[in-house]
């Protein structure tokens, strides 16, 4: 009986290599690609204003996205809107966050220009955006520098959020005109 367990042990063995053999006579080569996109703990980000999905939105600056050019001129807040930057699912060991805000800049190095021209458009025109708080600091458009782009203080990233206004502003003193404006800014997020 030791003998016939042994035995058929042997031929499965047997049977095993030669059904081995036979497929590597006739296997194909395959390759296969694997791709991925690999994240550290990242920060999600959204912006609460406006309409829009959180990451593109329309903020209308003015009553019914109106605004009266002496209204621009005399730096009148109602020339003005409050939109704020939100923190989704940060690691908790974030200490770290700078934001760079990037656009076409106008002549002023704080505003971006509008992205209109020809006939109905506004001249002269640009949008500059701060902290709520700060609205006379407004951040330089396309900078690196920490003293110029928004630096996240500890307790705004605590709250999660900060706070932000965009004032119309006319970008050459005396020369701003009515007609319609439109600018895109892209926040750039650094953290650690």
């Amino acid at each position: 009986m030791l003998f016939k367990a042994w035995k058929k042990t042997g031929f499965f063995i047997l049977s095993t290599g030669l059904m081995a053999l036979s497929l590597e006579s006739y296997a194909d080569t395959l390759d296969i690609t694997f791709t991925a996109n690999i994240r550290d703990t990242t920060c999600d980000m959204k912006i609460e204003g406006g309409s829009g999905d959180g990451s593109s939105n329309v903020i209308p600056i003015g009553t019914n996205g109106k605004v009266r050019l002496d209204y621009i001129i005399l730096k009148n807040a109602k020339a003005t809107t409050n939109f704020k930057l939100k923190m989704v699912s940060c690691p908790s060991s974030l200490t770290s966050l700078k934001t760079t805000i990037s656009g076409s800049a106008s002549p002023v190095t704080t505003a971006i220009k509008n992205s209109l021209s020809g006939e109905g458009s506004a001249e002269h025109i640009g949008v500059a955006i701060s902290r709520t708080a700060t609205p006379d600091a407004p951040f330089v458009i396309n900078s690196f520098t920490d003293t110029q782009r928004l630096i996240w203080s500890s307790g705004e990233i605590s709250a999660g959020e900060v706070s932000l206004l965009a004032t119309l502003v006319e970008t050459a003193s005396g020369q701003g005109t009515t007609g319609n404006f439109s600018g895109i800014a892209t926040f750039n997020f650094t953290y650690e």
